[in-house]
C-alpha cells in the first residue's frame, strides 16, 4: 500500500523524486552545489510561481530567485499538458503528460526549483476562458488544488505567470492568471476550503503577488521591478538567464530549445498586492520581508527575542562557512556546519515550549524545518560521503524478489573523519527483506561493463521480497480513470507531486563532526549503455504478465463484415520464472471466435506467447462500436492490462497501463483502389488509419522524395509538420509540385507558419486560423465538389465525437485559385475558410487540410475516415 504524503513529508518526498531526474545539474553538484548550498542557509526567502501548462513558466524568473536569491522557489503548472503536441514521436493525450512531467522536473533540476500540479487536464488549445471553466467542471477544482499547495508550501512572494485577461491568448492561460489572486486570497482565509484546514493545513498569508509581464514588448503597464536574470554567477559559471534557457530546452515535445545568451537580460514584475510595506523602487521580490534567519522567530509570529540564542548561532554559522569555505577542502567546515545544525535543532526543539499563539509556533516550526534540512543537505555534501542504493533488476512483480545493496562511499582521510552507520531499507507496508552474505553481481551490458568495480566504506545487501498484493507503479493520477478533464487522484495519493515517491529506499546514518544526519536515497537500478554510458532507472513493481491486443483499433467497412476478423493476443511475461495459464476474448454479444480460448506458456521474463483468435460477428450485424477485452489468466489471476512504456533520452523511463482491448468501428465508408506515399512529418498514426481502408501505403524516404518514382503513387500525403522536420520534403517541394501538375494528388496536413513562410505551396498562403472546439458547428462550403461526394456521401453528421479541436494552423489568407471546402469558427470567433482548401494544379489536386486527421483517425473517428476516405480517392484514375 502506498503511504499517504502528508504535510510534512510533501517536500521530503519532492527531494527524492528531483534525485531521479535525468539531467545531472553541474550547478547542484561538487565546489558549485556545496556554493549554491551555503548560500541557501543565510536565508528564509521563499516564492511560487504559478502558469497553465508546462513550458509557461517564467525560467528565467525561477532561476534567478533560486540560485541567485538563493529562495525556495516552486513552478505550480495546472495541468501537465496533455494536449499539447509532440514533435519527437507517437505519445499523446496521457502519455504526452507524463512525458511533458518529467521535462518540467528536468529543467527544475537545472534552474533549481521544485515542481507541483494541480488535478485539471489539458484539453487542448483555447483562447477562451469560459470553455476552459466548463471543461474542467467550473472554478472549484483548480483553485481548491492552488489553494492546497500554497497552504502547504507557503510562499512567502507569488509571481503570476498570467494576468488574467485575454492578452493572455491561451484559454487554460487566462484562468490561471484569473485564478492565482483568489487562491492567494483564499489561503489565508479559513473559511475557506475548510475541508483542508480540518486535515491540518494552516491557512497561509502570502507576503506579497506579482504579475509577469506579457509576452511581446509595449506593455499598457510597465513593471514595477525588472530583475536582471543577465547576471554571471562566478560560483555556477553561467548567468541565470542561461542557465534557464538551458532547463527550457528540456522540453524538447514542444520544441522550446533556445540559445543561452551572453550579456545583460532581464525578465519584469508588476507588483499587484502586498502586505507587508510597500518599497519604492524595488530590487527584489523580497524588498520588505525579513528574510534574514535572526529574523525567522518574527517572520513567524512570535514574540520578540524568541529564540534569538539558536537563530543567531545558525546566522553566525552560516556566514563563517560562506566565509571560510575552501572548495578545494569542504571538511574544514563541516565543524562550522554541524554547529549551525545543531542550534537549529535545537531551535525547533524549543519551540513547543514557547509562550506563544499555536498559529506562530506552528509556522516557526515548519520555517526550522526547512532549515534542518538545508543544514543537514550541506553537511552531507561538505563531506563528500555519497550514498548509492542499487537493485539487480529494474522491476519487480507482486510477490517476486530481487537483490538490493546499499553502500556508502566515505572520501579518503575527510578531516574530521566520517562515520557510516549500517545501511538499511525502507520498505513498502507488506514487503521483507532478508541480509545477503554477499553483495549481488549488478549486470552491466557492452564493453565497458567489466570494468564495474566498487570498493565501498560500508555496505549492505538484502534480498527483497514485494507483497503479494504489492501496488502497481505507475503515475499516480492514471490509476483511475478521469471524470471529463479532471482527474481522480486515489484517497493515498502523493496529491500534486509530480510522481509518486520512490517504491523502496535506502538509509544510512551518518556521523561527521560530532553531529548525525539520516541519508534516505531511491533505490534504483543502474545499467551501462554502450554508447550514452551509466543510466539509471528507478525500481517500479509490474504485474507478472501483460496483454496486448493488435490491433487495438479497427475501422472496418460495413460491406466487409462477413469474413471473420484475426485478432493476435500477445501475453508478455515479466514473471521471474516460468508461468503458464490460458488466455481468451471477452465478447460482445452475438459474436464468437475462434479458439475460444488458448494455452500458453512462457518460460521466463522478457519472453511471450501469441495467440490469433478469428472472431465472427453475427449475422445482420449494425454499424457501430464493438469492444473486445482479452484476458490471460495464471495462478489464480487474471490480466486484463497492457503494459506501456514512455522512454526517451532526455527523461526517466515511466510505465503506464491500458485495457487490454480491441475496439471495432463498423462504418459505412467506402474508398476508391489508390496506392498513397506519406512523407512522415513528426510522427503520427495517420497511415495505419488509411491502411485500415485498406489502402496500400508507402512510407517515403528522403531518397524517395529526392529521386524516387512518385508518378506510381495516385496519391501523396505529407504528415503533420513535415516542414518542419523533413528537409527532404522542404529541398523538393517543386518536384513535389510537379508530381501534382502530372496528374498526382498531394495532400498537405498540418503545418506550421513555416510552410508558408517558406513559400512551399502552390499559391500564395499564409497559417494563421485555429478552430479550438472540437464541437464548433461546421458548413460545408462546396458540397458537390468529389471531396463530398466520392466515394462516400458526407454530411454534417460525419463531424460528430472530434477528438480534441475541429482544426490548427490553417490558412488565414490564401490566394483565390484555392476553394475553400469548409468554413467553421469558435463561438467566439469571425468565420475560418482556411481549414480544408483545394486547388486544381495542372492535371493534378492539391489538398491543404488543417483538420486533425492525426488525432481523429487513432480515436477512431467514423467521419473522419470517410472525409479521408475521399481525400485520398482524388487520386483514382476516373
Amino acid at each position: 500500500m502506498r503511504t499517504r504524503v502528508g504535510v510534512a513529508g510533501l517536500l521530503t518526498a519532492l527531494s527524492l523524486i528531483s534525485l531521479q531526474a535525468q539531467v545531472r545539474s553541474p550547478y547542484s553538484e561538487g565546489a558549485s552545489g556545496l556554493i549554491q548550498r551555503l548560500q541557501r542557509l543565510t536565508t528564509t526567502a521563499s516564492a511560487m510561481h504559478t502558469g497553465a501548462h508546462p513550458d509557461d513558466e517564467d525560467s528565467a524568473l525561477i532561476a534567478r530567485l533560486a540560485r541567485g536569491d538563493h529562495a525556495r522557489v516552486a513552478y505550480l503548472s495546472l495541468n501537465r499538458g496533455e494536449g499539447g503536441q509532440n514533435v519527437l514521436g507517437p505519445e499523446f493525450y496521457e502519455a504526452l503528460g507524463v512525458i511533458r512531467t518529467e521535462e518540467l522536473l528536468q529543467a527544475r533540476a537545472l534552474d533549481g526549483g521544485e515542481q507541483f500540479f494541480t488535478r485539471v487536464v489539458d484539453f487542448g488549445y483555447t483562447v477562451n476562458m469560459p470553455e476552459t471553466e466548463r471543461k474542467w467542471g467550473g472554478r472549484d477544482v483548480p483553485l481548491g488544488d492552488m489553494v492546497r499547495v500554497l497552504r502547504t508550501y507557503r510562499p512567502l512572494v507569488v509571481a503570476s505567470r498570467f494576468s488574467g485577461t485575454s492578452a493572455d491568448g491561451h484559454g487554460n492561460h487566462q484562468l490561471a492568471g484569473a485564478l492565482t489572486p483568489i487562491a492567494v486570497k483564499a489561503a489565508a482565509d479559513p473559511t475557506q476550503f475548510p475541508d483542508q484546514i480540518a486535515e491540518g493545513l494552516r491557512p497561509w498569508q502570502v507576503k506579497k503577488l506579482y504579475v509577469g509581464m506579457r509576452f511581446g514588448p509595449n506593455q499598457p503597464d510597465p513593471p514595477t521591478l525588472t530583475l536582471q536574470t543577465g547576471v554571471y554567477d562566478p560560483a555556477l559559471g553561467r548567468t541565470y538567464a542561461q542557465i534557464a534557457a538551458e532547463g527550457r530546452s528540456q522540453h524538447k515535445t514542444q520544441e522550446m530549445g533556445g540559445a543561452q545568451l551572453h550579456g545583460p537580460q532581464t525578465t519584469g514584475l508588476r507588483l499587484v498586492e502586498s502586505w507587508v510595506p510597500r518599497v519604492e523602487k524595488e530590487q527584489s521580490v523580497f524588498d520588505g520581508i525579513d528574510t534574514s534567519i535572526a529574523g525567522l522567530g518574527r517572520l513567524a509570529g512570535l514574540p520578540d527575542g524568541a529564540l534569538a540564542a539558536p537563530l543567531g548561532v545558525m546566522a553566525a554559522s552560516a556566514t563563517e562557512a560562506l566565509a571560510r569555505v575552501d572548495v578545494r577542502q569542504p571538511t574544514a567546515i563541516l565543524p562550522v556546519l554541524a554547529r549551525g545544525l545543531m542550534a537549529a535543532r535545537e531551535a525547533r526543539a524549543a519551540v513547543a515550549s514557547l509562550q506563544a499563539p499555536e498559529a506562530a509556533r506552528a509556522e516557526a516550526a515548519f520555517l526550522l524545518d526547512q532549515e534542518i534540512r538545508q543544514w543537514e543537505d550541506a553537511l552531507v555534501h561538505a563531506s563528500g560521503v555519497h550514498v548509492d542504493a542499487l537493485a539487480t533488476s529494474e522491476t519487480i512483480t507482486p510477490g517476486g524478489q530481487v537483490s538490493v545493496s546499499v553502500r556508502a562511499f566515505v572520501p579518503a582521510a575527510p578531516d574530521p573523519s566520517a562515520t557510516v552507520a549500517p545501511p538499511t531499507l525502507v520498505l513498502p507496508a507488506g514487503w521483507t527483506q532478508a541480509p545477503l552474505a554477499e553483495a549481488p553481481q549488478f549486470p552491466g551490458r557492452g564493453f565497458m561493463s567489466r570494468f564495474l568495480r566498487e570498493q565501498s566504506s560500508a555496505q549492505a545487501s538484502f534480498a527483497v521480497t514485494a507483497a503479494a498484493d504489492a501496488r502497481i507503479t505507475q503515475p499516480y493520477w492514471l490509476e483511475s480513470a478521469p471524470k471529463g478533464d479532471v482527474f481522480t487522484w486515489p484517497a493515498d495519493a502523493p496529491r500534486h507531486l509530480p510522481f509518486a515517491p520512490p517504491v523502496v529506499s535506502g538509509r544510512t546514518t551518518l556521523t561527521v563532526a560530532g553531529t548525525t544526519v539520516d541519508v534516505t536515497v531511491p533505490v534504483q537500478f543502474r545499467l551501462v549503455d554502450p554508447v550514452r554510458g551509466e543510466l539509471r532507472r528507478n525500481v517500479d513493481v509490474v504485474p507478472a504478465l501483460s496483454v496486448q491486443v493488435t490491433p487495438s483499433l479497427d475501422v472496418v467497412a460495413l460491406s466487409a463484415t462477413g469474413a471473420p476478423r484475426q485478432v493476435v493476443v500477445r501475453v508478455d511475461s515479466q514473471a521471474p520464472t516460468a508461468i503458464a495459464g490460458e488466455v481468451a476474448l471477452d465478447l460482445p454479444a452475438g459474436w464468437t471466435s475462434a479458439p475460444a480460448k488458448a494455452a500458453f506458456s512462457i518460460e521466463q521474463a522478457g519472453q511471450s506467447a501469441t495467440t490469433t483468435f478469428a472472431v465472427t460477428p453475427p449475422k445482420g450485424v449494425a454499424q457501430g462500436t464493438y469492444v473486445f477485452t482479452a484476458k490471460a489468466m495464471a495462478g489464480g489471476r487474471t490480466y486484463q492490462q497492457r503494459l506501456r512504456t514512455i522512454a526517451h533520452p532526455h527523461i526517466q523511463t515511466h510505465r503506464m497501463y491500458e485495457p487490454a482491448r480491441f475496439d471495432l468501428r463498423l462504418v459505412d465508408v467506402t474508398v476508391a483502389p489508390v496506392t498513397v506515399g506519406y512523407i512522415m512529418g513528426t510522427g503520427d498514426e495517420v497511415p495505419d488509419g488509411l491502411k485500415r481502408l485498406g489502402v496500400p501505403v508507402t512510407l517515403l524516404t528522403p531518397n524517395d522524395v529526392a529521386s524516387g518514382d512518385l508518378a506510381k503513387y495516385d496519391t501523396i500525403m505529407v504528415g503533420v509538420r513535415a516542414s518542419e522536420v523533413r528537409p527532404d520534403f522542404v529541398a523538393n517541394h517543386g518536384r513535389l509540385l510537379d508530381y501534382v501538375r502530372a496528374g498526382g494528388t498531394l495532400i498537405v496536413q498540418e503545418q506550421h507558419e513555416v510552410y508558408t513562410q517558406k513559400k512551399l505551396t502552390p499559391f500564395p498562403a499564409e497559417i494563421g486560423s485555429r478552430v479550438t472546439d472540437e464541437d464548433a458547428p461546421v458548413t460545408i462550403l462546396a458540397p458537390t465538389h468529389p471531396v463530398f461526394t466520392t466515394p462516400n456521401r458526407i454530411t454534417l453528421e460525419d463531424f460528430r465525437n472530434w477528438r480534441q479541436e475541429r482544426n490548427a494552423y490553417g490558412f488565414q489568407t490564401f490566394d483565390p485559385q484555392y476553394t475553400p471546402l469548409l468554413e467553421s469558427h469558435d463561438p467566439w470567433d469571425t468565420e475560418q475558410k482556411g481549414g480544408l482548401v483545394y486547388a486544381r494544379l495542372g492535371k493534378g489536386h492539391y489538398v491543404y487540410s488543417a483538420y486533425s486527421w492525426f488525432r481523429e483517425l487513432p480515436d477512431g473517428v467514423p467521419g473522419a475516415y470517410r472525409i479521408v476516405a475521399n481525400l485520398v480517392s482524388l487520386g483514382a484514375k476516373r
